[in-house]
């Protein structure tokens, strides 16, 4: 079962109430985080926690509101506070432009910095006279809805195809153990397309030793395995799981017999007993 995408919502304080509406419309299309719950770690400055944020999600959305005056040209403009600008820019460089949305308020003049200029922000109507904001924000969350299940998950895109590996023979530096680990993944190029964790590998093994780790880690490095998130929705937790390659599969076409080993055929028995005395 593919997660629920997971979108981080950044804004200034005085935005939050914003946000928190925003959250209650989309709380069953995504994983929402506020920025003000789960983001910031003890011990970790401001930009870290940003940083390994931006990392985790697979959407952004800002809010932008007129919280400061600037003079600009001689003129006072509103414009949007800082750091919620300075957040924006962080997630585009880590998840892309298209990932990252922008709500304004409607009808209010803003100033948006010229690298922003072309960009379609979505708007909700601030002064409703019951103070709905969960109904205000409705329609633009419809919109980001729309746009998360067009671009889905970024654990859900195939990963770009990694370059085969350059040495000439580099089936002469993997050992046994790379061989047989290699082989019990071979279930996630048929029966199990989203890859095994590998305790699963160990299990299939019997084999608990650290040197299961490494095999993987060199397979992985060499381009013969994938590693993708993936997450138990039953437990409630994140693993590494991990498919063969295209490159994986040929290796292994190629060393079946170190991969399974040499099996003989079983003897059938016609029913025929040499040592019956006639």
């Amino acid at each position: 079962m593919q997660r629920k995408p997971r979108l981080f919502i950044g804004s200034s304080v005085e935005s939050l109430d914003i946000a928190d509406a925003i959250n209650l419309n989309l709380d069953h299309q995504a994983e929402v985080t506020i920025w003000r719950n789960g983001t910031f770690e003890l011990s970790n400055n401001t930009i870290d926690s940003l940083v390994k944020k931006a990392e985790s999600v697979d959407f952004s959305l800002f809010i932008f509101s007129p919280d400061d005056i600037s003079i600009i040209k001689n003129k006072q403009k509103a414009v949007v506070r800082d750091n919620v600008l300075f957040e924006l820019g962080l997630f585009i460089g880590a998840i892309g432009k298209e990932r990252c949305f922008i709500l304004k308020p409607r009808d209010v003049d803003l100033h948006f910095p010229t690298d922003l200029l072309g960009v379609t922000p979505a708007d909700y109507e601030p002064n409703r006279s019951d103070g709905d904001l969960a109904s205000a924000v409705n329609h633009a969350c419809v919109l980001i809805k729309k746009q998360m299940e067009k671009l889905q998950p970024l654990s859900a895109l195939s990963s770009p195809p990694k370059p085969k590996p350059i040495s000439v023979n580099v089936s002469a530096e993997l050992t046994d153990l790379d061989f047989t680990v290699l082989g019990t993944l071979i279930g996630t190029a048929t029966s199990s397309p989203n890859g095994y964790a590998i305790s699963t590998v160990k299990n299939e093994l019997k084999n608990n030793s650290p040197r299961v780790d490494l095999s993987i880690i060199k397979l992985e490095k060499l381009g013969y395995i994938d590693r993708r998130n993936e997450t138990d929705e039953m437990n409630e937790y994140e693993y590494f799981a991990y498919t063969i390659t295209t490159d994986g599969v040929e290796l292994l076409i190629e060393n079946e017999n170190k991969a399974f080993g040499t099996t003989a055929p079983a003897k059938i028995d016609d029913g025929f007993n040499d040592d019956i005395p006639f």
